[in-house]
């Protein structure tokens, strides 16, 4: 098809979606019923104002709200207000048994739970309720001040197979890996907890709202990366012949790619791509990457612009192909910046484009770079990048979920379509990490 038959068509009605969102995003909480939810447990109280659920501490045990439906694996959002000294908590992937309590029956509810507590206390790390204790190490239990008295805390918690992360107020808590929880807790109900209290019946409150949650897909995802080696994959770096990583620059530690180039005094234009065997049209592509520290994370002699940069490059050449100076492949590179002091609204999961072009609302846009709408993401945190690759139509980038640009004809700066082409993995002078690289072909 001509390039400018596409155009027309773009032109003629608009352009056109082919991306869903990377997960449909379900309310929880329709903000004027308990439809969907069942309290089990102890005797505190839930009532319904202004939109929020608001839980009031009672006599007896620990007491949850649960929704009525099972997850396994997700990505949850809630706002939650505390004001009173009351420990609360949302349970992820739980379970309810009967018991006895002083020679009475109970239903007691058991699984992971991540913490809802006041300043400076725990809010954020995952603890067993009923189920062992404290699963977020002992060491790692640090008490902090994230968690705001008296305001709207908003919780975002992702629960992928035996990981859960946890963030509060847009920073990263946990990073819990827990397989033994994972074993008995695939799957199970979220739960709002009332935890008992020695105060007066009716005299506490914590309340939520905005609670959401997006299923995360699981059919026909493919590992692109086995944990333990670079099998599958081959580097080319600049000034090297392909197959060589000098200073092993892209290598494998606990289980992550990590691209560093700490082996090496001066930086001298090394840029390195990290190549996928095979190359791919139409799929969905997901990763988490995380860039690490600072001025000591950048190998000196690094361009200023790849200070906490770096990225994934898709619809690339064939490395075999490239010359041996050539510094990037032909290539859509999805560009990973990390914010820090200086730029604090630094945006991740921007385009940029190697020897090539796209279109947006219609129009060729040639500019190198184009930056998302996506918030600043400061320190060390892990990062999760989906994309949604449909050949040479559509490109839909996804950042910790979000939509945050989209654009259409990716092409080559000679005006060829780019249909397919390879996946490669950057190092650009800054240590960055990635893991849990999954690819579903479509």
């Amino acid at each position: 098809m001509k390039i400018y038959l596409l155009i027309g068509l773009y032109s003629l009605f608009g352009v056109i979606s082919l991306a869903n969102a990377a997960g449909d995003w379900v309310k929880l909480f329709d903000g004027k019923s308990f439809e969907g939810w069942t309290k089990w447990g102890g005797d505190a109280t839930y009532e319904i104002r202004d939109g929020a659920i608001v839980g009031i501490n009672g006599p007896g045990h620990n007491t949850f709200l649960c929704t009525d439906k099972s997850y396994g694996d997700f990505e949850l959002r809630f706002d939650v207000l505390l004001s009173d000294r009351l420990n609360s908590g949302v349970q992820i992937r739980s379970k309810v048994r009967p018991e006895k309590l002083k020679g009475k029956p109970i239903n007691r509810v058991y699984g992971p739970q991540v913490e809802i507590e006041l300043p400076p206390g725990e809010a954020g790390y995952v603890y067993g309720e009923r189920a062992g204790g404290w699963l977020t190490p002992k060491e790692d239990l640090v008490p902090h001040e994230t968690f705001r008295a008296g305001e709207w805390n908003h919780y975002r918690i992702l629960a992928k197979g035996p990981r859960i992360q946890t963030w509060v107020n847009g920073k990263q808590i946990s990073d819990l890996l827990h397989q033994k929880i994972y074993k008995d807790h695939k799957e199970g109900f979220i739960g709002l907890q009332v935890h008992q209290s020695k105060s007066p019946t009716g005299t506490l409150r914590v309340a939520w709202k905005n609670i959401r949650i997006r299923e995360l897909d699981t059919e026909g995802w493919i590992s692109l990366f086995d944990g333990e080696s670079l099998e599958g994959w081959t580097p080319k770096i600049t000034g090297y012949p392909l197959g060589e990583n000098p200073g092993e620059i892209f290598r494998v530690e606990k289980g992550v790619i990590k691209a560093s180039h700490d082996q090496f005094d001066q930086f001298e234009d090394r840029f390195g791509h990290l190549f996928y065997k095979d190359s791919f049209s139409h799929y969905k592509l997901r990763m988490e990457y995380r860039l690490l520290g600072n001025e000591e994370n950048q190998v000196s002699g690094g361009p200023k612009w790849a200070y906490r940069n770096s990225g994934v490059m898709l619809h690339g050449q064939n490395p075999a192909d490239m010359a041996i100076a050539q510094d990037f492949p032909n290539s859509i590179e999805v560009q990973f910046l990390g914010a820090h002091a200086n730029e604090p609204d630094r945006s991740t999961g921007n385009l940029c484009t190697p020897g090539t072009k796209f279109y947006h609302n219609g129009a060729l846009v040639e500019k190198h770079c184009v930056g998302s709408s996506s918030m600043g993401l400061l320190g060390d945190q892990w990062v999760q990048v989906e994309i949604h690759v449909f050949g040479s139509q559509e490109i839909v980038h996804y950042i910790n979920g979000d939509e945050v640009i989209r654009y259409q004809l990716p092409q080559l700066d000679d005006g060829s379509l780019l249909e397919r082409g390879t996946i490669s993995l950057q190092a650009e002078s800054h240590d960055c990490e990635y893991r849990d690289i999954e690819i579903k072909p479509l």
